[in-house]
């Protein structure tokens, strides 16, 4: 096993682990610790949302959430073993909702971490987008964009005015480009489902038009029967992913996409590594094994850091047996995950 191992070390993350043998490759990932300090860390700002979007569960909870505090987030930063170089500080909810959210990001700064979120874009009046583009930190922002037309936005991004919307975006990436002409990577994500499926060439002309570098395009996670109810089929995925990425790259966009598999692996074959090497914490302090599953009423719980200190989360029983079932593709919670 050791020479397996070493002669396979060389090759790229997923050739490596798509030659390893499943047995050999669960008594490598399933060790009673794992190898190594996660290296992506995902914390929730806020569970708060001032939309209702369909493909989204939280459409469909109830409770209002709650924000994450100032000094709940330095205690989850003081627990983790090591100083991660960047933080998503993006969960389920909107993350410019929480009247902290800045104190947040200037808490990564003070420790030289970089910032990366998630945003609808519905919230960035001019406070909001010059408290952005003066924290240096945040390097990466991305904003939601699910219709080219106000008809599609609107019941893709229920509570959202498409006009609105369009003139703050435009006005953050104009006045991005100007100040923050490099070291800031704005993007525009794309959940493709049904209701949007004829306009998804529109959109990415439309995020070309508006000034962004970027353009993501996923399908929804069927968290639930509403939000697997507007997943379109994979044909319909591999139609769109053929003809956006020939369209973004002509527009000068960087173009990624995230889809499911066409047909399900064989068993043999590697699934997914995220759960030895990310972190998602919620802003109860609650920690999932994968961005894939919160919001659903099917998701992992695998620990606490209010209660907990970090190593006995990722360490634990919990996440060993997530990470072990999902190794041996028997994890019925991975089985949700258009992507394994």
């Amino acid at each position: 096993m050791k020479k397996l191992i070493l002669g396979l070390s060389s090759l790229g993350r997923w050739e490596f682990w798509r030659r390893v043998p499943l047995k050999l490759r669960v008594k490598y990932l399933a060790p009673k610790r794992p190898r190594r300090f996660p290296t992506k860390i995902q914390i929730e700002a806020t569970s708060r949302c001032n939309l209702r979007c369909p493909s989204c569960s939280h459409s469909r909870e109830e409770g209002k959430g709650q924000h994450l505090g100032p000094e709940e987030f330095r205690n989850i930063l003081d627990r983790l073993p090591r100083r991660p170089k960047r933080v998503v500080l993006s969960g389920i909810g909107e993350p410019l909702l929480n009247p902290d959210f800045f104190s947040l990001v200037d808490a990564l700064a003070e420790r030289g971490i970089q910032c990366e979120f998630y945003s609808n874009g519905t919230l960035l009046a001019p406070p909001a987008r010059q408290a952005i583009l003066s924290r240096t930190n945040i390097d990466v922002v991305n904003i939601s964009c699910d219709g080219a037309q106000a008809g599609t936005f609107e019941s893709c991004r229920v509570g959202a005015d498409f006009e609105r919307w369009k003139q703050s975006v435009a006005a953050f990436l104009t006045e991005a480009k100007e100040r923050r002409s490099r070291g800031l990577n704005v993007g525009v994500s794309i959940v493709v489902n049904k209701r949007n499926l004829g306009e998804i060439g529109d959109i990415v002309r439309l995020g070309a038009k508006l000034g962004f570098d970027a353009v993501y395009v996923l399908d929804p996670i069927p968290v639930d029967g509403v939000a697997e109810s507007l997943c379109p089929s994979a044909a319909e995925m591999s139609a769109v992913r053929q003809g956006v990425t020939a369209l973004a790259k002509s527009l000068g966009l960087k173009i990624s996409c995230s889809f499911r598999r066409a047909s399900t692996l064989p068993r043999l074959l590697p699934r997914c590594t995220q759960p030895w090497e990310y972190v998602f914490i919620r802003a109860t302090g609650d920690v999932a094994p994968c961005c894939a599953l919160f919001g659903s009423d099917k998701g992992a719980v695998v620990g606490n850091l209010f209660r907990q200190p970090f190593d006995d989360v990722w360490h634990g029983d919990p996440f060993r047996e997530f990470r072990r079932a999902s190794a041996a593709g028997t994890n019925p919670l991975c089985r949700l995950c258009p992507y394994y």
